[in-house]
């Protein structure tokens, strides 16, 4: 009987009450691998249950061919566990067998049993004879209902057991569930007084895979030795207490074909029965592999079809350990074998990786540099980044390409210097690029330029080398295509992320996508998703409301894919958060941005973290929390020191933080810092703000209007129409000291024009204007429930929910049917709108008319409802 070195001394309940239950079927048929605790699982359960039903062990003998011994072992074993209750006669040795009677009288004498025999079959897997099986296969198809077999074995036996697997009548236990879980081995261990740090017992669970025999045997060496974590840390398959069982128990026991197969096999992590034949010359060895994963739990079948296959981490230790012993001139050969065909065949890691193991260091060099964006796309950086670091150092240091691929690597790992460096030296280089190679260099080499660039917010300074996006010809090589490929979804990609940070939104949305059709055609789903996140952004600036949407939708798409907290969406949920804080939902946007700091903890994008603190200070500024505003913008400023100067975000960084310095009293700061600009900075839309302001705060209003003028105006640059909205409410102040009241309303309400579609509400408070909306006449403006709705937020209450469009479809209303929709909410007639407007009577009704017709409307409340359900004006 093969009990093996397995845990005895280790509880089972969850496979005790497996069996418990297969009590109820026929037969339980139990497989394993050698030293999986089959057998000793088995009798701790028949012990458990000895006061419940008679149980007959019959343990098989090695390669067993006699059917006189077997039918004798297992009558004498049925015969001792019913003494008393049933008599069956002994089988008689005689010269000539009859097995097939003998098989009868047995199955007629279990049919006398009144209550439950339990007959256990062990090493079933060692009856070789076919006619024996023939005969037990008979045996188990006749039992009587008073009979449960459990038959224990290395593997499946074929005794038509797949017809009651079919009708519900068989049971099963199988290698996997024979695994020791973590626990379990914590358990063997203690038993033989051996105390392992965590990590290293979660090592030893790794390495023996759970496998019982092996976690026994280490526990015996461990016990008698000095530095347990040490052992552990060296300990393989080819340690010589499970060397000495593995040989003796599995490979000793395989054909000298089989057991070629197997050693050369070794040396792949995986294989398949194309590449077995490939090493040894042979042929079969997919269905070799197949039966081999049948016997136990040494070979394992990778995929449902059971074409891919590993061994064991113990046993391949082993059989490595026996390849460097028995053939070690043949290994360089036979990694060249399987480099050629996993390259061949399309599998560039396991190519590379054989390639350097043949000592080939320019070959594994070539293939990863020419493979290494699409092993980025696939979701294999770390393998690449770690054959990357195995590569000779002689191979890559004067390769431009080469130089190339590390810039990419250094990019991911945010070492923004270092990848300008490696792009000099492959700009340096480039003309030593063999001409069959150059076009997927350049345009390499740019796809990695852009993806600097728009790390540093320095994109006007490789937007013009676009020109080779065009008329690049693809390599004819199917491979290369694929290569080309990506490497244009990338570049498309950069191009297009860059131009919307520079608020280039055309052509960034028309390139982005393109890159997301790219990707989509490719499969690329990270990359679609990417794009998708920057399509949200350029959204966002033109639309705040509408961004917020595609946001939304692109997260979910993102989670969708299990990429809730993946980098790629950091940018769509601090877009997000901004969006909702500019419309006064504070609370909410916190939520996002907390979301968006754990996704830009990993994250090598120190623009989208320059982002993420002004929203940060945004709020503070918001809350007239002066200090803390400061602090998030000195935190921007370190994450933006890689930022070019004149670049949009580090522009708005500065403008920001200047206003933050305004609100807690550093006026002569801020002088002292606007000195330092140049006059090309303090001419933009943002910084004229921040002048202003300081001008407005020692009294000056007609300084302050006089910076502002070319704002106001159109000539000055302004980013956006939050910074528009600041200005107007800027001028109104300055109106206000001159006492020039129907200037300050005017200006109040050109701010509510430009803030009320979006529902714009931050500008308002950041900005002391809370008595100007209050003293705004209510009757004669289109903004009165916007106004309330300010003055709510500045009194510490939130905006009311977001109204969520209903599911139809409206015609867009024009811009002149929006400036009459805003004052439908008030008591106005169509003649004083007319009057507010400088319009006709006649064409404000107008408007009317076309204002109901597209709303599916009849009257003027009406109308003012659907235009509040729909987000088209404030609650």
């Amino acid at each position: 009987m093969a009990t093996g070195t397995s845990s005895a001394l280790v509880a089972r309940p969850r496979l005790w009450e497996s069996l418990d239950g297969g009590v109820a079927f026929p037969v339980t048929v139990v497989t394993g691998s050698a030293g999986a605790g089959k057998t000793v699982m088995v009798l701790s359960w028949l012990e458990r249950r000895r006061n419940d039903f008679p149980a007959a062990f019959v343990a098989v003998q090695r390669g067993e061919r006699d059917a006189q011994r077997f039918w004798g072992a297992v009558i004498d074993a049925v015969g001792a566990a019913v003494a008393g209750r049933l008599v069956i006669e002994p089988l008689e040795p005689t010269p000539t067998f009859d097995a097939d009677t003998m098989v009868n009288r047995l199955l007629v004498a279990l049919e006398g049993l009144e209550s439950r025999l339990v007959l256990v079959i062990d090493d079933l897997h060692e009856l070789a004879a076919p006619a024996v099986r023939d005969q037990f296969g008979f045996f188990l198809e006749r039992l009587p209902s008073s009979v449960h077999v459990v038959l224990i074995s290395r593997r499946h036996p074929q005794l038509g057991l797949h017809r009651r697997r079919v009708a519900g009548q068989l049971s099963e236990i199988r290698g996997a569930e024979l695994r020791l879980s973590v626990e379990e081995a914590r358990e063997l261990l203690a038993a033989s007084a051996v105390s392992l740090s965590e990590e290293s017992l979660l090592r030893l669970h790794g390495r023996t895979e759970g496998w019982a025999a092996g976690l026994r045997l280490a526990a015996m060496s461990l016990a008698s030795g000095p530095d347990p974590d040490a052992f552990v840390a060296e300990f393989s398959g080819s340690e010589r207490t499970v060397a000495e069982y593995l040989l003796a128990e599995v490979l000793d026991a395989q054909s000298e074909r089989v057991r070629r197969l197997l050693v050369r096999a070794s040396l792949l992590e995986r294989v398949n029965g194309a590449l077995g034949d490939l090493l040894t010359g042979d042929s079969g060895s997919e269905r070799e592999f197949q039966i081999l994963a049948d016997e136990g739990d040494f070979v394992l079948a990778l995929d449902a079809s059971r074409r891919w296959f590993r061994f064991h981490h113990l046993f391949a230790d082993l059989l490595s350990a026996e390849l460097r012993n028995s053939e070690p001139d043949e290994i360089p050969r036979l990694h060249a074998l399987a480099a050629g065909w996993f390259a061949e065949h399309g599998f560039v890691l396991e190519a590379i990786s054989h390639a350097q193991a043949t000592g080939e260091h320019g070959a594994a060099a070539g293939m990863l540099i020419e493979h290494y964006f699409s092993l980025v796309l696939d979701g294999h950086r770390d393998s690449a980044r770690a054959l990357l670091e195995r590569l000779d150092t002689a191979a890559t240091a004067a390769s431009p390409e080469a130089a190339v691929v590390l810039a990419a690597e250094e990019l991911l790992e945010g070492s923004l210097d270092r990848a300008a460096a490696h792009l000099a030296l492959a700009e340096r280089g480039a003309v030593e690029v063999p001409p069959h190679r150059r076009d997927r260099f350049q345009m390499a080499l740019l796809v990695t330029r852009l993806s600097l660039a728009r790390r540093r917010g320095d994109v006007s300074s490789v937007l013009e080398d676009v020109s080779p996006l065009v008329g690049i010809s693809p390599v004819l090589s199917d491979a290369a295509v694929s290569v080309s490929s990506d490497l244009r979804t990338l570049a498309w990609t950069n191009l297009g992320i860059a131009e919307v940070w520079a608020g280039k939104f055309e052509e960034g949305v028309q390139h982005l996508e393109e890159a997301c059709e790219l990707a989509r055609q490719n499969g690329r789903v990270y990359v679609e998703v990417e794009c998708q996140t920057h399509l949200a952004q350029a959204t966002f600036w033109r639309s705040f409301s509408r961004g917020r949407d595609a946001c939304r939708e692109v997260i979910s798409l993102a989670e969708a894919h299990g990429w809730g907290a993946d980098p790629v969406i950091g940018p769509a949920l601090v877009t997000l958060a901004t969006s909702l804080m500019q419309a006064g939902r504070f609370a909410e946007a916190e939520v996002w941005l907390t979301r968006a700091e754990e996704t830009l903890r990993r994250s090598a994008a120190p623009a989208v973290g320059v982002q993420l603190h002004l929203v940060r200070g945004g709020l503070c500024l918001a809350r007239g929390e002066y200090q803390a505003a400061m602090e998030h913008h000195r935190r921007a400023e370190r994450l933006g020191a890689v930022l070019v100067e004149d670049s949009p975000l580090a522009r708005q960084l500065r403008s920001s933080f200047l206003r933050a310095m305004l609100g807690a009293g550093q006026a002569t700061e801020v002088r002292s810092a606007l000195a330092r600009m140049s006059d090309s900075e303090q001419e933009s839309g943002e910084i004229r703000e921040v002048i202003a302001q300081l001008a407005l705060s020692v009294g000056d209003a007609q300084a302050a209007l006089a910076t502002l003028a070319p704002t106001l105006s159109g000539v000055a640059e302004a980013h956006h129409e939050v910074v528009l909205v600041r200005s107007f409410i800027l001028e109104a102040l300055a109106r206000d000291l001159l006492s020039e009241r129907a200037a300050v309303q005017a200006a109040v309400e050109r701010a509510l024009d430009l803030a009320e579609p979006e529902m714009l509400i931050l500008p308002f408070l950041h900005l002391p204007c809370r008595e100007l909306l209050e003293r705004h006449p209510r009757h004669r403006t289109a903004h009165a429930a916007l106004i309330a709705l300010i003055l709510d937020v500045l009194a510490g209450q939130a905006p009311p929910a977001e109204a969520v469009s209903p599911s139809i479809d409206v015609e867009p209303l024009s811009e002149a049917e929006l400036r009459v929709l805003r004052y439908l909410p008030t008591n106005l007639s169509a003649a004083a709108i007319a009057g507010e407007l400088y319009a006709s009577v006649h064409t404000v009704r107008t408007h009317m008319r076309h204002i109901y017709a597209k709303l599916a409307v009849h009257t003027r409340a009406e109308a003012v409802s659907r235009a509040r359900e729909l987000g088209l004006l404030a609650r």
